[in-house]
C-alpha cells in the first residue's frame, strides 16, 4: 500500500497568516485492499483522494466557501462520503468496480453519499460496473439555492446486473440529472426517487438486455418544477416501468415510457399536480405480445393541461396479441383541458373534469376501445373519434357550453351523450359509420334537457337504434340510419317537449320505425322511411 498526503507550504503559510481565508490542499493516494481515508478541512480548500482496491472508502468534510473535492475509486465494494457546508463547492466522485468477480453479496457496489449546505454548490457522481454488477447507489442531499446534481451510474458489463439505485433531496431552486443504464440480459431493480422544491429533474432510465424488469422513477416538487422521466426497456420479455410524479404549486410533468421488444410488459405512469399544472405522457410499445399500459392523471387547481399518448407502433395485424391500453385523466377546476391518444389493442379510457372551463380531445384507433368522460359543468367540449372495432363511448356534460361530437367507424358501435342540467348551449353529434367488416350493431342514445338543443345522429349500416330526447327550448334533431338487414336493423324515437322544435328522420331499409313526439311550439317534421317493415307516428303539440 502506498499512501501519501500532500499539502503546499504556501497554503499552510497563509493558514497561520490569516486564518479567516484558510487555504489548504490534500492529495491522498492509496493502492490495495480495505483501505481508509478521512479529510476534514476548514476555509477554501481542496481534496484529492484516489483509491486502487477492493473494499476502500474514503470520506472528506469541508466547511467554507469554494471547497473542491475529488474522489476517484477503482474498487469491487468501494465508498465515498463527502460533506460540504458553504457556498460554491464542488464534489465529484468516480467509482469504477473493474473486477470480473460479481458483487451480488455487496449491500453497495459501489455506494456514494453527498450532502451539501449553502448556495451554487454541485456535485457530480459517475458509477460504472464493468464486470455484472449489483447494489451501485448514490445519495445526495442538497440545502440551498442554485444547487447542481449529476448522477451517471452505469451496469454495462457482461452478465446479470441489478439495483442501481439513487436517491436525490433538493431544497431550494436546483438542477437534478439522474442517468441509469443496464445493459445485460436479466437487468432489474434500476430505481430513482428525487424530492425537490422549485427544482429541474431530468431521470433517464434505459434497460438493453432482454428480460430486463423493474424500472422505477419517483419524483416530488414543490413550487414550479419540472419533471422530466424517460424509461426504456429494449428487450424481448421486458417491463414493469414505473412513473410517479407529485408536483404542488404549478409544475410540468412529462413522463416518456417504451418498449421496443416482444412481450413487454407493464408501463404505469401516475400523476398527481396542483397548480397550473401540465402534464405529457407518451406510452408506446414496438411488438406482439405487450400489454397492460396505464396512465393516470390527476390535477387539481388553475389552468391545468393534460396529454397522453398511448401507442402499438408496430400495429400490426389486428389479430396480434397486444393488449390493455388504460387511461385515467382527472381534472378538477378551473381552465381543464385534455388531449388523448389511444392506438392499437383494448383501449379504455376514463376522462373526468369537474368544473370550468373543460375540453377533452380524444382518439382511439383500432381494437377494442372503450371511453367515458364526464365533464360536469360550465364550457364544456368532447371530442371522440373511435375508429374500427368493438367501439363504445358514454359522454355526459351537466350543463353550460357543451358540445360533444363523437365519431365511431365500424363495428360493435354504441354512444351515449348526456348533457343535462339545463343543457345551455347544448350540440351534439353522433355519426357511427360501419359495416364493411360487419358487426355494425349501432346505437345511440342522446339527452339534452333544456336551451339551444341541436343533435344529429347519422348511423350507417345494420342494426341501428337512435333515440334522442330534448326537453325544450331551440329543439333541432336529425336522424339518419341505414340499415340494410343482417339483423334487421332500424328504429328511431325522437322527443322534443316544446318551444322551436324540427325533426327529420330518414332511414333506409329493413324493419324500420320511427316516433316523433314534439309537445307544442314551433313544430316541423319530417319522415321518411325506404323499405321493408315501415311505420311512422308523429304527434306534435298536446290538446
Amino acid at each position: 500500500m502506498k499512501t501519501s498526503i500532500y499539502t503546499s507550504v504556501s497554503a499552510l503559510a497563509l493558514m497561520i497568516a490569516a486564518p479567516a481565508m484558510a487555504q489548504s490542499i490534500s492529495d491522498v493516494d492509496q493502492i490495495g485492499n480495505a483501505n481508509g481515508a478521512t479529510v476534514s478541512q476548514v476555509g477554501s480548500n481542496t481534496s484529492d483522494i484516489d483509491q486502487n482496491g477492493d473494499g476502500n472508502v474514503a470520506s472528506a468534510t469541508q466547511t467554507g466557501s469554494g471547497n473542491e473535492s475529488t474522489i476517484d475509486q477503482d474498487s469491487l465494494g468501494a465508498g465515498a462520503f463527502v460533506t460540504q457546508n458553504g457556498e460554491g463547492n464542488s464534489s465529484k466522485i468516480t467509482q469504477v468496480d473493474a473486477s470480473i468477480n460479481n458483487s451480488i453479496n455487496l449491500p453497495e457496489d459501489p455506494e456514494s453519499t453527498v450532502k451539501q449546505t449553502g448556495d451554487d454548490n454541485t456535485s457530480v457522481v459517475d458509477q460504472n460496473a464493468v464486470a455484472p454488477g449489483f447494489n451501485l447507489v448514490a445519495n445526495v442531499t442538497q440545502n440551498g439555492d442554485n444547487n447542481i446534481s449529476d448522477i451517471d451510474q452505469d451496469a454495462m458489463g457482461p452478465g446479470f446486473s441489478g439495483s442501481i439505485r439513487t436517491i436525490v433531496t433538493q431544497t431550494g431552486d436546483a438542477d437534478s440529472e439522474i442517468t441509469q443504464l443496464a445493459g445485460n440480459t436479466q437487468a432489474k431493480n434500476i430505481f430513482a426517487t428525487v424530492t425537490q422544491n422549485a427544482s429541474t429533474s431530468d431521470i433517464l432510465q434505459n434497460a438493453l438486455g432482454n428480460n430486463a424488469t423493474s424500472l422505477t422513477a419517483n419524483v416530488t416538487q414543490l413550487s414550479g418544477s419540472t419533471s422530466d422521466i424517460e424509461q426504456t426497456a429494449s428487450g424481448d420479455d421486458s417491463g414493469d416501468l414505473l412513473a410517479s410524479v407529485n408536483q404542488q404549486n404549478g409544475a410540468t410533468s412529462n413522463i416518456t415510457q417504451s418498449a421496443a421488444g416482444e412481450a413487454s410488459v407493464n408501463q404505469d405512469a401516475v400523476v398527481t399536480q396542483n397548480g397550473m399544472s401540465t402534464s405529457n405522457i407518451t406510452q408506446t410499445f414496438d411488438n406482439d405480445g405487450s400489454n397492460t399500459f396505464s396512465a393516470i392523471v390527476n390535477q387539481t387547481g388553475d389552468g391545468n393541461l393534460s396529454n397522453v399518448t398511448q401507442r402499438d407502433q408496430g400495429f400490426g395485424a389486428i389479430g396480434n396479441a397486444d393488449g390493455g391500453l388504460f387511461a385515467n385523466v382527472n381534472q378538477v377546476g378551473d381552465d381543464n383541458t385534455t388531449d388523448l391518444i389511444q392506438e392499437n389493442k383494448s383501449a379504455d379510457a376514463d376522462i373526468d373534469q369537474t368544473g370550468d372551463g373543460n375540453t377533452v380531445d380524444a382518439f382511439q384507433g383500432t381494437a377494442g376501445q372503450d371511453l367515458i368522460v364526464l365533464q360536469s359543468g360550465d364550457d364544456n367540449i368532447s371530442n371522440s373519434t373511435q375508429t374500427g372495432l368493438n367501439n363504445a363511448a358514454d359522454i355526459q356534460q351537466a350543463g353550460n357550453g357543451a358540445t360533444s361530437t363523437v365519431t365511431q367507424t365500424g363495428r360493435n358501435d354504441l354512444a351515449f351523450v348526456d348533457q343535462l342540467v339545463g343543457s345551455d348551449g347544448s350540440a351534439s353529434t353522433i355519426l357511427q359509420t360501419g359495416a364493411a367488416g360487419a358487426r355494425s350493431e349501432n346505437s345511440a342514445n342522446v339527452t339534452q334537457s333544456g336551451l339551444t338543443n341541436v343533435s344529429f345522429v347519422t348511423q350507417d349500416g345494420f342494426n341501428s337504434t337512435a333515440t334522442l330526447l330534448q326537453s325544450g327550448d331551440g329543439n333541432e334533431s336529425s336522424i339518419t340510419q341505414t340499415g340494410t338487414v343482417v339483423d334487421f336493423g332500424n328504429s328511431a324515437n325522437v322527443t322534443q317537449s316544446g318551444n322551436g322544435n324540427e325533426s327529420d328522420v330518414l332511414q333506409t331499409g329493413s324493419l324500420n320505425s320511427a316516433t316523433v313526439l314534439q309537445s307544442s311550439d314551433g313544430n316541423v317534421s319530417n319522415v321518411i322511411q325506404n323499405g321493408t317493415g315501415n311505420s311512422a307516428i308523429v304527434t306534435q303539440g298536446g290538446l
